[in-house]
């Protein structure tokens, strides 16, 4: 009985930060699912590239094997070779999670902004659109919409 009061707030610990972690990582939001909560809706995949911008797809992969792959893995898994000495780890491009929303004015704001709280830079602040479109492009058709599968290990 002793240890009671001990295992409740070791629940309640336990439960929170499993909600903090769904929150800032899609990944882990199954971990502790609230019930009956409504899934977010998917992105729609058909939205084209905002500023009436065309991503170039061969330039896109030229700037991601030579930025973007040391984080994001070469196959887009969050598995690069830096991957595993970053908290929170680098978006897996391949997770359904992923699939559900990144859609190309997501990936283009993601890039040009960065995201807070991670490694991920605000590229816009030395890329301009085209060139932002251009890796956005390259991410969506090489990973999003190409149908592999992630390993599930890696962040966001």
């Amino acid at each position: 009985m002793g240890n009671l009061p001990v295992a409740v707030l070791l629940a309640a610990l336990v439960s929170a930060s499993s909600t903090v972690l769904a929150e800032t990582n899609p990944k882990f939001a199954t971990v502790n699912p609230v019930p009956d909560a409504p899934k977010p809706a998917a992105a729609d995949m058909s939205l084209p590239m905002p500023k009436g911008l065309k991503g170039d797809i061969e330039k896109g992969r030229d700037f991601y094997m030579q930025n973007c792959y040391t984080c994001h893995g070469v196959t887009g898994a969050g598995d690069g070779p830096r991957a595993y000495f970053i908290n929170p780890l680098p978006r897996d491009f391949l997770l359904e999670t992923s699939r559900q929303y990144l859609n190309r004015p997501a990936l283009f704001e993601a890039i040009s902004n960065g995201r807070n709280g991670s490694e991920m830079p605000a590229w816009g602040r030395v890329l301009n659109d085209q060139e932002i479109a251009n890796v956005a492009e390259y991410v969506f058709q090489s990973f999003i919409i190409a149908g592999k599968k992630g390993r599930g290990k890696s962040g966001k």
